[in-house]
């Protein structure tokens, strides 16, 4: 099943990822506003849950590992078709650019007074995540698209020097890009406690990304020589089912976060390879989540500063659940409004930048 996106044909399945993982931080960031984030939330596996949707943010990452290296991946492992790399700075540059300043802008004057100095710098060069007076502050998810843009500028050179690695071996690339995230890993681990501007980084988080890779790597390998493995094993509700497990384990313990990259690679890997369908897999291509997944960007960079706005308002009604009523919709109506007036304008302008991308134009509609 597909849904277009301003012209653009994609997986209704892809979207409602995308669409969950959104839903997933909202909720996150609903139940932490209404507690204040006051230590005591984290004593409760309940409570956990409830906050822990805000890792729904490194779901977002391993989409964009596969998305974004899929083509590179076809290419250098199996076509060799050709890349337009001038296309594809433009379109990501239509992608995230216009709502990225349209929020920074909004935020900047209305809920921080005009900003400072610094704050306008920083935030208009992408560059909060590099300062304790900037990064997670101001509209918090906004450290993400930092990251996001660092991953997206560096994923042509990558690619390059993973083609020249692999030689066309997808069990080269593999190795490579497995090699990648391991060390992403330790670095991970060796400054984890050395303060959020390491925390909230590309080295920190690339493994995030290299999950979704190794399963672009992991699809072309398919393609050319379907694995022999038991009927179990190709079963979608097996994939997401095991996810499900990770998410839960990270709940229930907060320092095992790095597993949603073995959640992510799962859950993006049960909808984009050749498994076995089921009635779990079939949940995501119910239109009203792909259609949440369409506005998810908008939905991520307005809901923070619009929970905030909530939660200061002292005439609604207070806790958990008023704020859950509320700000869900709400939150989803401003997504709606800004997708039409901010985001769909400017994607129009997209086009394909690799023959194996996972976007298509609508015939007629060039």
């Amino acid at each position: 099943m597909t849904v277009t996106q301003a012209r653009e044909v994609r997986s209704a399945r892809i979207e409602s990822v995308r669409g969950l993982a959104a839903l997933l931080v909202l909720g996150g960031h609903i139940y932490g506003g209404a507690h204040m984030y006051r230590p005591e939330i984290y004593a409760t596996f309940r409570s956990r849950a409830l906050l822990g949707g805000g890792f729904g943010v490194f779901l977002f990452f391993t989409l964009s590992g596969y998305l974004l290296y899929w083509p590179f991946a076809r290419r250098d492992l199996a076509t060799g078709e050709r890349i337009d790399l001038r296309r594809y700075a433009w379109n990501r540059a239509l992608r995230i650019l216009p709502l990225y300043y349209a929020v920074v802008i909004v935020v900047l004057v209305l809920q921080e007074h005009g900003g400072t100095g610094e704050q306008w710098w920083r935030f208009l060069l992408f560059a909060e995540n590099f300062s304790s007076r900037t990064v997670g502050r101001v509209n918090g998810p906004m450290w993400s698209l930092v990251v996001e843009l660092h991953f997206y500028a560096l994923l042509p050179v990558l690619s390059a020097a993973i083609a020249a690695v692999a030689r066309r071996s997808p069990a080269r690339a593999a190795v490579a890009v497995g090699t990648l995230g391991v060390v992403s890993f330790a670095v991970h681990r060796a400054t984890i406690t050395h303060g959020q501007t390491w925390k909230f980084s590309l080295p920190v988080t690339f493994f995030y990304f290299a999950s979704g890779m190794l399963l672009a790597i992991a699809r072309v390998a398919w393609e050319r020589h379907p694995p022999r493995l038991p009927a179990p094993v190709l079963s979608a509700s097996l994939w997401l089912a095991a996810a499900g497990v990770l998410w839960l384990a990270v709940w229930w313990h907060y320092p095992l976060e790095p597993l949603m990259a073995v959640a992510g690679f799962l859950v993006v890997g049960a909808c984009v390879l050749p498994l076995r369908p089921t009635p779990l897999l079939s949940l995501l291509d119910w239109r009203p989540l792909a259609l949440v997944g369409m506005v998810s960007y908008s939905l991520y960079l307005w809901h923070f500063p619009l929970l905030q706005r909530l939660e200061r308002t002292t005439w609604l009604p207070g806790g958990y659940f008023a704020l859950l009523a509320i700000g869900v919709p709400l939150c989803l109506l401003v997504a709606a409004v800004s997708y039409w007036i901010v985001e769909a304008p400017f994607l129009r302008f997209r086009g394909r930048w690799a023959p194996s991308a996972p976007v298509t134009i609508t015939p007629g509609d060039r």
